[in-house]
């Protein structure tokens, strides 16, 4: 039995009938088409079609409809930057329209939706160190007024959790907790850590000391709690970041997979919903930066895949500041599955 062109390609998307459509299409008719084009291009259209169905999808769940209309395409669109550039142009047939508002009259308002900039009542927090809890009380860490920050790209995992890639500094991002990747000492020498002390001074130096000094150092991928001071997040992630040993990959995945959950078992167990995350991994402790992303996309997801029902986190927003951090973040944002 003969085997079709896409079953041969591995496509699902009819390859011989985008072959048929090019050729007589006149923008190709005075040119040659190959097989291989038709290829590339059903491809391309199957991936598209398939992004834009999951995009669609995730928010008929999260507007708790039942059926897929082109307007819940049409949405998952217009909120996705890239695809937004790419179908600027077209128009969905019965989907309605986005209304749109001049960025002046966004400017200086600040939000007063819980899900963006709103911080979490005053609580008692654990603190998980060695197995062990201890509880500590909060208090009220200064507010000051934080530049805004640059909203890139942005996905809906596991029904309810947001992931956006985000252009600025974890100093001016405003969430509940901010990850600081650090060493066993709690020190603030690293790139992240010297920007945030920069803005907390010596009140958010002191706090870390205080809790070095009480429970020792942080033991190996640990992940310990604190105040914060001066910051747009109250509160303050400490984790011994794993060095990347380029003879032993997958130990490396591991290890900062091994963080990254624990950052989030943390924020599930505190009732922190907006996590602030830096590209923990890529500085200092030379993770290839497409292999850091990679890695903590993946592990976040399948923790909120594995605790949809249970888990409180709305939002992790990864602040980046170089392009190229950026792009490979946007890339594999957009490739997670």
């Amino acid at each position: 039995m003969t085997r079709s062109k896409a079953e041969r390609s591995g496509l699902t998307f009819p390859v011989a009938r985008i072959w048929r459509y090019m050729k007589r299409h006149y923008s190709f008719r005075r040119r040659r088409i190959s097989i291989t084009a038709s290829v590339y291009l059903t491809a391309v259209m199957e991936y598209l079609t398939r992004e834009v169905t999951e995009l669609a999808g995730d928010l008929t769940i999260k507007a708790k409809r039942k059926l897929l209309t082109p307007r819940n395409i049409m949405l998952a669109i217009a909120n996705d930057e890239e695809l937004q550039k790419g179908f600027s142009s077209i128009v969905l047939p019965f989907s309605g329209v986005v209304p749109r508002f001049n960025k002046a009259m966004l400017s200086g308002k600040p939000s007063t939706s819980r899900s963006s900039h709103s911080l979490p009542p005053q609580r008692s927090l654990s603190q998980t160190k060695m197995g062990k809890t201890k509880r500590m009380t909060s208090s009220n860490a200064p507010k000051h007024p934080v530049a805004p920050v640059s909203v890139l790209s942005q996905r809906i995992i596991a029904k309810q959790t947001t992931l956006c890639v985000v252009r600025g500094s974890v100093t001016n991002a405003r969430g509940d907790v901010v990850v600081h990747p650090t060493a066993s000492s709690m020190s603030f020498s690293g790139q992240v850590g010297s920007a945030l002390l920069r803005v907390g001074g010596q009140g958010l130096a002191s706090i870390a000391q205080e809790s070095y000094d009480q429970h020792g150092p942080l033991e190996l991928d640990g992940v310990r709690l604190t105040h914060a001071v001066g910051l747009g997040c109250p509160y303050v992630l400490h984790c011994n970041s794993p060095s990347y040993n380029s003879s032993d990959t997958h130990q490396s995945v591991v290890r900062l997979t091994r963080v990254i959950e624990k950052c989030l078992e943390i924020c599930d167990a505190n009732n922190l919903r907006e996590l602030v995350l830096p590209s923990v991994g890529s500085g200092g402790c030379h993770y290839p930066k497409q292999l850091a992303a990679e890695t903590i996309l993946r592990a976040i997801k399948t923790y909120c895949d594995a605790h949809f029902e249970t888990t409180i986190l709305t939002a992790v927003y990864f602040v980046l500041y170089d392009q190229e951090s950026i792009s490979v973040y946007t890339a594999e944002l957009a490739r997670l599955v």
